[in-house]
């Protein structure tokens, strides 16, 4: 039976968009004639309401991705990630609970917006006539704001039967480009695994090897990049994965007060750490685990 390793990822891309509710700065906001504008100076723009919101706006929109991005793989389309189709459902379900938080900020905008456009036409009542027209109506208002995601499954393209020989000639290459693309991004994905789980496991390995402060954070980073790991590791690198399980054993039941003055614990804990750094840190296998994967690759 033939194995299509794309078969075990889906792609996903995130759309979040708001009001930006700002207007170019014409040279008579400031009372200026446009050949008074010195070349050098770039005019930006108007703002339609105050600057928390947008804040608001960004910090939800900021969360959401960053939990898109790090529970996924760079994908071979600008601004869409992959992730483990066995992934799919939880990921969902974060994502939801993201948009329900974001539409909570959307209504409290649009509940405030004729006081905020009212507030706003007070502090700036001599340029308000150039404000006002650019300000849409509710309806309109509750278009500009959405929170939106699209899953996909990868596959190349195929040219229908009969085609011109260019055009059955021109998806082939383009199929052969796709398949390339793919391929390279397995083998960075599997080195974005490991350097990210090297980074935890040497930051621990050097606290204790250094006697300096252990937080419980540091043994918690430590248990989240396990978890993480094993989520996100389809590519078969059962070595970083035997490793960190092991590291893993090692932490059930520690904590600050168990390894303040626990001195061979620390010790098993740094080496154990050295063994998952020393795997994650190997860049020699990554050629050949990629490459059992990439076999696997099938775009037909």
């Amino acid at each position: 039976m033939k194995v299509n390793a794309l078969e075990e990822i889906v792609a996903i891309q995130l759309g979040i968009h708001f009001w930006p509710g700002q207007v170019q700065l014409k040279p008579e906001d400031l009372g200026k004639k446009p050949d008074e504008i010195p070349e050098i100076f770039y005019l930006g723009n108007k703002k339609l309401y105050p600057e928390e919101w947008r804040k608001l706006f960004r910090q939800v929109s900021g969360k959401s991705r960053n939990y898109l991005n790090e529970n996924s793989y760079p994908f071979v389309l600008d601004y869409v990630r992959a992730i483990p189709k066995r992934n799919l459902a939880l990921m969902v379900e974060r994502l939801e609970e993201f948009k329900a938080e974001y539409l909570v900020k959307v209504d409290e905008f649009v509940n405030q917006y004729e006081e905020i456009r009212a507030e706003w036409q007070e502090k700036y009542a001599d340029i308000w006539p150039r404000l006002a027209p650019h300000y849409p109506g509710e309806e309109r208002l509750r278009r500009k704001f959405d929170f939106h995601w699209t899953v996909f499954e990868l596959k190349g393209a195929e040219a229908k039967e009969g085609s011109a020989p260019e055009i059955i000639e021109a998806y082939q290459r383009a199929r052969a480009d796709l398949q390339s693309r793919y391929q390279e991004m397995v083998e960075e994905t599997v080195l974005y695994l490991r350097k990210k789980v090297l980074e935890v496991v040497q930051n621990l390995s050097t606290r204790l090897k250094d006697g300096r402060i252990i937080r419980n954070d540091t043994l918690d980073s430590v248990r989240r990049v396990e978890v993480w790991f094993k989520d996100l590791n389809i590519f078969g690198d059962v070595q970083v994965e035997d490793a960190l399980t092991q590291l893993r054993a090692a932490l059930n039941g520690t904590d600050v007060d168990t390894l303040k003055d626990n001195e061979a614990l620390k010790q098993q804990l740094a080496g154990l750490a050295d063994q998952v750094a020393a795997a994650s840190g190997k860049l020699d296998d990554v050629s050949v685990l990629s490459g059992n994967y990439k076999r696997l690759i099938d775009l037909s």
